[in-house]
């Protein structure tokens, strides 16, 4: 699988919220090595990532919004 997002565009943004999540799962001590370790933290922290945008696009649906 490649690990290039489907919109070029979108990957510093997707950089962005990785950190973001990292952050939130208190994770700043792989945060600011700029990589994400073991296959555990990367799953981890992109399942959330697939949360948060999974909670966005439903909220969104909800909202009419398109």
């Amino acid at each position: 699988m490649s690990k290039k997002p489907l919109v070029p565009s979108s990957e510093g943004k997707l950089d962005k919220f990785k950190v973001e999540v990292a952050k939130d799962m208190a994770l700043e001590n792989v945060m600011n090595r700029k990589q994400f370790g073991n296959d555990k933290n990367s799953g981890n922290v992109g399942g959330e990532m697939v949360k948060r945008m999974v909670k966005a696009a439903e909220e969104n649906m909800a909202g009419g919004k398109r």
